[in-house]
């Protein structure tokens, strides 16, 4: 039996995070796109997908995170998937775990942010 998704979009003044809970499969993804078109159509600095809540993602949720991950990388935006076991396995089975950033808490995920944002990123003089 699927349980049904549960999606929180929350927005901070440096970052997003967008929690899903329960089953993404392809049923779910419509309700998934419309946040990540918000992601996208905003772009915040950075984003988190906390995915521990999850107990089952198929290829299409799967597809989303790719695509959510490439268009949002390709504007410049951090993005950091906080995972459970179930998703961990997922990525590694369908040799995806390098494309993505992952993180195991909330904390590690902020500190990846952190890492990366404009404010504390030396960025190279060139002349």
């Amino acid at each position: 039996v699927l349980m049904s998704l549960t999606i929180d979009l929350d927005q901070y003044p440096t970052y997003w995070t967008l929690t899903l809970k329960g089953d993404l499969d392809y049923g779910e993804c419509a309700g998934f796109r419309m946040n990540i078109d918000r992601i996208l159509k905003s772009a915040p600095h950075a984003a988190i997908v906390d995915l521990r809540g999850l107990e089952y993602l198929d290829s299409s949720g799967l597809g989303l995170l790719l695509s959510l991950s490439k268009e949002y990388g390709a504007e410049g935006g951090k993005l950091v998937l906080v995972t459970n076991e179930t998703v961990d396995n997922i990525l590694t089975l369908t040799r995806l775990s390098g494309i993505f950033t992952t993180s195991a808490s909330m904390d590690e995920a902020l500190a990846i942010i952190d890492a990366n944002s404009p404010a504390t990123a030396t960025v190279p003089h060139t002349e």
